[in-house]
């Protein structure tokens, strides 16, 4: 089986606050095709949504609220690409409060695909995206992983909507990101938002 990066030694460590391990179904194990491990991170800033798109899609569950994400919280979810394989998607969802983010430096490493998460209702945490990318480039190299910008919340009314998908989309293409905007409340775009960051993960490194 092939491996990226936080597989069986991020499992076995327990040495993280709200490790879970989860299995959303997509895709079993198939003995005529490969099966690959890949490390995933999810970051941005606290109450942007990270834990309920994760939940969303490693679950199909939603809560209007969840508490703060300490260090970091796990899931595993299988998913089915177009060549047959399966790529098992270790997915780390990280705490965004300032005073968290000197123990973010463990879920970097050898970390091959990055979620950067914002608000579409905040546009703080959109700028903020900037500031991610730079703490991110602090310990990969960001040409060695696939980079996606979500915009969580695109249920919110028209007049809610704080940052429009032109300018996120900008932001994206500019600093060699893929783009998608999600509803983890509904569900909408989530499934493939993940689906899409496979596909390419699998075109970058072979799965």
């Amino acid at each position: 089986m092939g491996n990226c990066g936080g597989g069986e030694a991020d499992r076995r460590t327990g040495s993280t606050l709200n490790v879970r391990g989860g299995n959303n179904g997509r895709g079993g194990p198939n003995s005529r095709n490969r099966s690959s491990e890949c490390k995933v991170v999810i970051l941005g800033d606290a109450s942007v949504g990270k834990t309920s798109i994760t939940m969303r899609y490693a679950k199909n569950e939603f809560k209007d609220a969840y508490n703060n994400t300490i260090g970091a919280q796990f899931q595993q979810p299988k998913i089915s690409l177009k060549n047959g394989n399966i790529l098992k998607v270790n997915l780390w969802d990280t705490a965004g409060e300032e005073k968290f983010r000197s123990m973010l430096s463990m879920y970097y490493k050898e970390a091959k695909g990055v979620i950067i998460a914002y608000d579409i209702g905040s546009r703080e945490s959109f700028d903020n995206a900037e500031k991610w990318l730079v703490t991110l480039g602090e310990h990969i190299k960001k040409e060695d992983a696939v980079l996606y910008l979500v915009g969580n919340k695109k249920d919110l009314s028209p007049a809610e909507k704080k940052v429009d998908t032109e300018t996120a989309k900008t932001f994206a293409e500019t600093h060699g990101m893929h783009f998608g905007e999600v509803s983890a409340k509904t569900g909408d775009g989530v499934n493939d938002v993940f689906k899409n960051l496979a596909e390419e993960l699998s075109k970058k490194f072979g799965y």
